[in-house]
């Protein structure tokens, strides 16, 4: 089952870059706090990689609580739309930094906006990030389900699986509350680990074995308990999820999995009202 993945399709690097038609994608990441490094050895590449296809790129990160001292999603909802607008623009002189902004509490406040403006919660969103083409969400299983109401319904987020099986069970309970509560499919990124050092072969006292034999055996369990998380996913939630290899240091694993999250992504129609507001100068967003 490993070698199963959605077709893609190869020319849409030239289709996303046309942000005159395309409107505002939404992708999501799911976040839990024992992959938290692995989520992030492949969120921070991604956006990389949206952006070298022409994304304007926000994340914003339900990892991180808002402060008086860090700003967020939950102070930019404070504001009316047309002033957080005026307020948060990306930067089009530094191509190689991604904006950022804390969400924690801002996700849970979204609904209460939402509610307050009479719309579904990513227009409302919509209507605070417009000068960006992208906006990835990165969230717990919990914090992303009232995102599926409504237009979300065709998002499909990505789960990442650390390289070692023990987070297999955790990344099934996330597949399965997304599935149960929203309804959502998700698509899993398996992150395989780096490759051992070239050397002198090393023995492993425990096994009584090479490191090599050692290595490929973990390979292997690993590979089982990935075919056993498909199986599962298919008998008891009725769909097995799309799961996509991503090697260490290869760059064309990782372009695979931009150009299948752009496809899966939700978008949003770009409203034709003018947003051009000049800037309060209360409002400084800093990235």
């Amino acid at each position: 089952m490993l070698e199963q993945r959605s077709p893609l399709h190869q020319g849409m690097a030239l289709h996303v870059s046309d942000t005159s038609t395309s409107g505002l994608r939404v992708l999501a990441v799911l976040h839990s706090a024992s992959g938290a490094a692995a989520e992030q050895a492949v969120l921070w590449p991604l956006c990389a990689q949206l952006q070298r296809l022409g994304q304007k790129v926000l994340l914003l990160d339900g990892s991180q609580t808002e402060s008086l001292h860090q700003p967020g999603l939950a102070q930019l909802l404070v504001q009316h739309a047309w002033q957080a607008q005026a307020g948060l623009r990306s930067s089009l002189s530094d191509n190689h930094s991604v904006a950022s902004l804390p969400a924690r509490q801002g996700l849970k406040q979204l609904k209460l906006t939402a509610d307050e403006m009479g719309m579904d919660l990513l227009s409302t969103l919509q209507a605070y990030v417009r000068d960006y083409t992208t906006v990835i969400l990165y969230a717990s299983s919990d914090a992303l389900t009232p995102l599926f109401q409504g237009k979300g319904q065709g998002l499909q987020p990505l789960l990442v699986v650390p390289p070692d099986a023990d987070h297999l069970i955790d990344s099934y309970r996330q597949l399965k509350h997304l599935s149960v509560f929203a309804g959502a499919e998700c698509t899993i990124a398996a992150l395989e680990s780096p490759l051992a050092a070239e050397g002198p072969q090393k023995y492993d006292w425990s096994r009584q074995q090479s490191s090599v034999l050692t290595a490929q055996q973990n390979a292997q369990t690993r590979l089982q308990r990935l075919n056993a998380l498909l199986q599962c996913s298919q008998r008891h939630l009725g769909d097995a999820p799309v799961l996509m290899r991503l090697r260490w240091r290869q760059a064309s694993d990782l372009h695979q999995l931009t150009l299948h999250m752009l496809k899966t992504a939700c978008i949003l129609p770009m409203h034709s009202q003018s947003t051009g507001l000049a800037e309060p100068e209360s409002l400084a967003w800093s990235h």
